[in-house]
């Protein structure tokens, strides 16, 4: 408390990652910018309203349980921050509506995601985890069992290229393929500029001998690689999504597989997570998966954690954040309460 009596600014994790509890470096961090941090448990909505309402600033890691509603029913509440790139489990309308700001940690894992991304078009090139499991299981498969072609001299198709779409550009290049990529927000020089050349969707798709996704999830690209957009795709070709799981449609790519219009798939990320049990994802050859563990690194693990901090530290410090996705809501942010004995 400082000496004229106002309480420290309070920041409130609302759904705690078990590795980082007891949140030890953040709360230290915090500390020393004069402010502090409580670690919640919070399963429901009603967990949020009885554990968080004197917090400014509230940590969301993965829960979508601040919705309209809480965060109406918490008027001292003026940012939230993801643990993460994508926020998608944030109402960013609905707070900016509300007078809340929302802020992500964009600097999150791009290396590491590109890195994994890559891992996967290997993987799926050169049928490593197919002969993987049929040598663990005593065979010895001849090698031309499987067709493999050489990835130098391919087409990389690259959805989306942000931070992490232009890494793998980067990396992509290195192995020898061409790259092409389609985005959105970017004009053709910037494309160009960030080492791809730019197509459209459709031709990206009907193009590319190996496609990769890295694109947010929003009302735009739920359900962007559809049956339709799967059909689109180069005939035995590749796709990689390393981004969200709804962003796929399982099904349509079950299919693609099934028929052999899909050559195979590395997928991190499932419309479902965990993914399920009975998924028949998990028997299928060719399919490459891993557990939603693209971005994780013992370095970028420790660089979110101080993002996390970085952004607290700029807000506390100006009232605002360069990683606020919903700048808008500058003009009508909440006021803040003082906190006072």
């Amino acid at each position: 408390m400082n000496t004229n009596g106002v309480r420290p600014i309070k920041s409130f994790q609302v759904d705690p990652i078990p590795s980082l509890i007891p949140y030890t470096f953040e709360k230290d961090a915090i500390r020393a910018m004069g402010g502090e941090l409580a670690v919640g448990d919070c399963n429901t909505e009603a967990d949020v309203l009885a554990q968080a309402q004197d917090a400014e600033i509230l940590l969301l890691s993965w829960k979508p349980i601040l919705t309209p509603d809480v965060m109406h029913a918490l008027p001292n509440a003026r940012l939230i921050i993801r643990w993460g790139v994508g926020y998608d489990m944030i109402d960013v309308a609905a707070a900016t509506e509300r007078g809340i700001a929302v802020a992500n940690t964009p600097s999150y894992a791009t290396e590491d995601v590109a890195e994994h991304a890559i891992a996967l078009l290997m993987n799926c090139a050169r049928r490593v985890a197919w002969f993987h499991e049929r040598v663990r299981k005593g065979e010895f498969p001849y090698a031309m069992t499987n067709p493999i072609y050489r990835i130098a001299g391919k087409t990389l198709g690259l959805i989306g290229l942000g931070r992490i779409g232009t890494a793998v550009a980067r990396r992509a290049r290195g192995l020898g393929l061409r790259v092409s990529a389609h985005d959105t927000h970017l004009d053709d020089d910037l494309i160009r500029a960030r080492g791809a050349e730019p197509r459209t969707f459709e031709q990206v798709l009907s193009e590319s001998d190996f496609v990769s996704i890295h694109v947010p999830l929003n009302g735009m690209t739920k359900k962007l690689m559809d049956a339709a957009a799967i059909a689109t795709m180069k005939p035995g070709a590749y796709l990689i999504n390393t981004s969200r799981g709804p962003v796929l449609d399982e099904a349509a790519l079950r299919a693609a597989l099934e028929r052999g219009h899909l050559a195979g798939a590395g997928l991190d990320v499932f419309e479902q997570e965990p993914l399920p049990a009975d998924s028949p994802l998990r028997k299928m050859e060719h399919v490459v998966l891993t557990p939603h563990m693209a971005a994780y690194s013992e370095e970028s693990w420790q660089a979110l954690r101080q993002e996390m901090c970085d952004t607290i530290a700029a807000w506390m410090r100006d009232g605002w954040s360069a990683h606020i996705v919903n700048p808008e809501v500058r003009a009508h942010l909440r006021a803040r309460r003082v906190r006072r004995d």
